[in-house]
């Protein structure tokens, strides 16, 4: 037999072959190396009792192979890295996947791989298709090569304005950044950069360029800006806008905020960024702690927009967006530990968070609120040592 079938057709195959010649064909042999560098997006799944899935998007479900034995994964919306191996000849496991948790609209494929990740045991190249096997003969997941840009350079073209109505002093300066930001548990990479000498009043036109052979397109990627005077920050952005993979484009339009205090607290009080909050309650309720070892708490980090913390069970991180009184927690992952005693809470933990939108402080107590203005978690003020 000549083509060899996908899906569960591949035991029907052998069993074909045998019957007509007498003998099955061995399936090709492949080694780690293989994978390496690669990267691909999905064409379907199929499933042992024959139901096929297939996405909408096939940019939105992508699969990258790094050399250092890293992966990186696209789940429509979400994006998350983790790490695999291979033992031998087209034997292919993933370690823990960590994934960021925005709401995605529902489809069967999404449920279907986060489950099925822990399961993948065998791979084969074929045709120059990849195909992971799921233990058991459980399913088969088809992949093609994501298309890659033939050129070696490119460019983000954008523009940055702010609100205020005043001129920028002399000697101002605006800078942007590309930066990757896929990797939960490190400091964004900069992929590029834009330098402005006095760019004048907005808005502010401005190009990054880069290397396209440094863009994977399972990887999430991000422009900030900001205009510095002398060695002070005037305005910045304070959040990210997407580029490049999942479906953004190339062109960007950036709002900068003035830089200054965040309101909501006074002298007294403990300030919201660089502070340890641990968690005392949530909707009103006292927060239930196993183990004093993991509290629930988080903390912000100033210098790199980023949250960090435990859910009480297992680590937390992602991103976080503040202007003036008003905060929103985004592209939030962690760890997948299993802490019986613990999930309740880390579970309204999490929920609370993604419900943030205002905050005030008094004296060392911190209060999160939705756009209702309810109260949704109360923290108390721990100094970082």
């Amino acid at each position: 037999m000549k083509k060899m079938r996908t899906g569960l057709g591949w035991l029907a195959a052998i069993l074909l072959e045998v019957l007509c010649t007498g003998r099955a064909q061995a399936p090709p042999q492949h080694t780690a190396g293989d994978l390496a560098g690669t990267s691909w997006q999905l064409v379907k799944f199929e499933s042992s009792n024959d139901r096929t899935l297939t996405p909408e998007a096939k940019t939105k479900y992508t699969i990258g192979f790094g050399s250092d034995r890293s992966v990186s994964v696209g789940i429509d919306c979400n994006g998350g890295h983790g790490s695999w191996k291979s033992s031998g000849a087209n034997q292919l496991e993933f370690g823990p996947l960590a994934l960021t948790r925005a709401m995605c609209p529902p489809t069967p494929l999404n449920d279907r791989i986060a489950k099925d990740w822990g399961y993948i045991r065998s791979y084969t190249l074929k045709d120059n298709h990849l195909f992971l096997s799921r233990i058991a003969d459980g399913g088969i997941y088809e992949f093609e090569p994501v298309a890659r840009e033939s050129k070696a350079g490119g460019s983000v073209k954008g523009t940055a304005t702010y609100r205020e109505r005043i001129a920028l002093p002399p000697k101002a300066v605006f800078e942007a950044t590309l930066e990757d930001v896929s990797k939960a548990d490190s400091p964004a990479e900069v992929i590029g950069r834009a330098h402005l000498d006095e760019p004048g009043n907005p808005p502010i036109h401005f190009e990054i360029t880069y290397d396209t052979s440094q863009i994977d397109p399972s990887h999430r990627y991000v422009v900030r800006g900001r205009i510095l005077v002398g060695d002070k920050l005037f305005f910045t952005t304070d959040q990210h806008y997407p580029v490049l993979t999942a479906g953004h484009g190339n062109d960007v339009k950036l709002l900068l905020r003035r830089a200054g205090e965040s309101p909501g607290s006074s002298a007294s009080s403990e300030p919201l960024e660089n502070t340890y909050w641990k968690l005392i309650r949530l909707d009103n309720g006292p927060a239930t702690v196993a183990s004093q070892q993991n509290e629930p708490h988080f903390t912000l980090n100033s210098e790199t927009r980023r949250i960090s913390g435990s859910g009480g069970c297992n680590r937390l991180t992602g991103s976080y967006e503040l202007n003036g009184d008003r905060l929103k927690f985004s592209q939030m992952v962690g760890t997948m530990m299993a802490c019986p005693e613990a999930m309740e809470t880390e579970r309204a933990f999490l929920q609370a968070l993604g419900r943030v939108n205002t905050w005030k402080i008094a004296g060392k107590q911190l209060e999160l609120l939705d756009a209702g203005g309810t109260i949704v978690a109360r923290f108390e003020a721990r100094h970082i040592k």
